[in-house]
């Protein structure tokens, strides 16, 4: 009887030395792939803080332009008003 993906004859132990070193082998290469993608993953979180730190920063800026440009806008209304002011023709 022969079991369905398993050699029909008996194997020599310099093949079954062969294919043990080519399952080491893919698992070296396995665990360096391993090693890679947790590197990428490191570097991506590092980036995504780097992205949400200058986020928060381009926010907080965006704030102080538009209050700032708002203290400008009160202020021209306020010159405005006053040369409308001083400038009132006399009835």
């Amino acid at each position: 009887m022969t079991v369905p993906g398993l050699p029909e004859t008996p194997q020599s132990a310099a093949d079954l030395d062969r294919r043990l070193r080519a399952v080491e082998k893919r698992e070296r290469q396995l665990d360096q792939a391993l090693a890679a993608v947790a590197a990428q993953r490191e570097q991506l979180a590092a980036v995504q803080a780097d992205y949400e730190r200058r986020r928060d920063g381009l926010i907080a800026r965006t704030r102080e332009v538009q209050a700032e440009l708002e203290r400008l806008r009160a202020e021209r209304a306020e010159l405005v008003a006053d040369d409308l002011t001083r400038n009132r023709p006399l009835h």
